[in-house]
């Protein structure tokens, strides 16, 4: 058997497969909940009654850029060979959650996709993108995911939309720094854009009842003013990445975020360039409505541990 993990910033997600084709024994916790990964991994593993797994395949909200590995948005960090040597010697592979995510869009089946427009699915360059606790980005090219900290890209001062511009002024004030897409497109920056255009005494809201409160003109301009920085932060990335082949969304906070009544804005945001349209309107672009993304991805890694 192969522990598979999903650890974002905020929970901890935890199955285990046989066969890298089925999983069970899913468990959630809050990660802030413990101090390291040894002990979050011994929990699970004995509140489940499991014994002898000694391989694991990790996906986790940071880079992966030597042996230690520090969270982005949590305090927790871990050495990747303490790790291996103490709970998984028989094969532990870490990879960046979105990565593990992406692995996911292998030979997806079409019944998984809510599409937003273009629906020629190509070989070509794909992107996976998540807003939630922080902004995650994944690329697929051919058979290879590589992941990237695209959520961490500065925010031009010189975007077209008023209210928008008027929050990154706001935002650079009161932070000595541009903002980055990914103070903006996550649930921090869902609440930060509601007090920033009607004032932080006028709500006790969560980002949750914000997204779904659209019969309120105020939470419905603060939707209709993310999903406008989102498929433009799409639209850069698409053009940075050549990712033509698709562009995938995923995670609770887009579900919630752009709804079908939102996909013709949405899409038409995205085309919208005076020198790249014609690429633009042939890239498809559609939701992933698979449940367990980082599971199905994980199992699809889990393979190449499966002697």
């Amino acid at each position: 058997m192969i522990l598979i993990a999903d650890l974002g910033a905020t929970n901890a997600r935890f199955c285990i497969t046989e066969d890298g084709n089925s999983y069970s024994n899913q468990a959630s916790y809050p990660i802030n909940s413990f101090d390291g990964l040894e002990k979050l991994c011994n929990a699970y593993l004995a509140s489940q009654d499991l014994v002898g797994i000694q391989k694991a395949v990790i996906g986790v909200a940071a880079p992966i850029t030597g042996d230690i590995v520090n969270f982005i948005n949590t305090n927790l960090e871990f050495s990747i060979q303490n790790l291996r040597n103490k709970l998984f010697p028989d094969g532990l592979i870490v990879v960046n959650d979105l990565a593990l995510q992406a692995n996911a869009l292998f030979g997806i089946d079409e019944k998984n996709l809510s599409y937003i427009g273009e629906k020629k699915l190509n070989e070509l360059p794909k992107i996976l993108v998540s807003p939630g606790t922080g902004l995650g980005l994944a690329g697929i090219v051919r058979d290879t995911v590589i992941a990237t900290e695209a959520g961490h890209i500065n925010i031009s001062d010189k975007i077209v939309n008023q209210d928008l511009k008027s929050i990154i002024d706001r935002f650079s004030k009161e932070n000595s720094r541009a903002p980055t897409y990914e103070d903006f497109l996550s649930g921090k920056g869902i609440i930060y854009f509601y007090e920033s255009l009607f004032g932080s005494s006028n709500t006790e809201l969560s980002s949750e009842a914000i997204l779904l409160g659209r019969k309120d003109d105020n939470c419905l301009e603060v939707i209709k003013l993310l999903n406008y920085l989102l498929a433009s932060y799409l639209r850069y990335v698409t053009l940075v990445w050549g990712s033509t082949g698709g562009v995938f969304l995923s995670g609770s906070i887009v579900k919630s975020l752009v709804l079908q009544e939102d996909y013709s804005d949405f899409r038409s945001t995205f085309e919208d360039s005076d020198t790249m349209s014609i690429v633009l309107k042939s890239t498809p672009l559609a939701i992933v409505t698979l449940e367990d993304i980082g599971f199905v991805g994980g199992m699809e890694i889990a393979k190449k541990l499966i002697n």
